[in-house]
């Protein structure tokens, strides 16, 4: 994977076709559990998504409950392919450690969308965007967990589920989401700040 740092990288990849598979149906199955999450907690009326990408999960969103759709990608490139409807929506190029919304604005639901594993601390990362949250909002977290859990890969993963099982934290689902088709999985977490 590219350097989080560069998103020339990151654009070049997609140009290349690298990240076209997130478009197949293959990976429909954990976009779907997301926004499932999202209607059934009735918080996908403001919408932010961390590692946006070509806006696969705003393709997905119910129209008639969005009012409004923050994406947020390092690359450029990927942006560019969104195909998004500027009234309710927006898409800035940031990275997830120096993202910061409009001063004031605050989102029903905040989803950390396969971008975790470029934070140095995902945990503390997820905390951090508790400040953008509404009330009674949730954060949605989807991560890719290599099958080799001693691995450095799955560091990341599991550096996510500890900054999130502490007091400060409602689990209100977790999920270990296997695709057969692709032989992947992925692990899902649905939270909510404790009052």
């Amino acid at each position: 994977m590219p350097n989080a740092a560069t998103g020339d990288e990151w654009d070049a990849e997609y140009r290349d076709g690298r990240w076209g598979f997130l478009l197949d149906i293959k990976e429909v199955g954990r976009t779907g559990v997301i926004t499932a999450w999202l209607k059934t907690t009735g918080t996908g009326a403001s919408v932010l998504d961390i590692g946006c990408g070509e806006g696969i999960l705003y393709r997905h969103l119910d129209p008639a409950v969005l009012t409004r759709y923050v994406g947020v990608d390092l690359s450029e490139e990927a942006l560019a392919r969104a195909g998004i409807d500027d009234e309710r929506a927006s898409l800035v190029a940031a990275d997830l450690e120096s993202f910061s919304p409009a001063p004031g604005e605050k989102f029903s639901a905040i989803v950390f969308n396969e971008v975790l594993h470029f934070a140095e601390d995902p945990g503390a990362q997820i905390a951090r965007y508790v400040e953008w949250l509404a009330p009674g909002g949730i954060i949605a977290v989807s991560m890719y967990a290599p099958w080799k859990e001693t691995g450095g890969g799955y560091a990341k993963v599991r550096a996510m589920e500890q900054g999130t099982d502490t007091a400060d934290w409602e689990l209100l689902d977790a999920l270990e989401l296997t695709s057969q088709a692709k032989n992947v999985r992925w692990r899902l977490r649905l939270l909510q700040p404790k009052a």
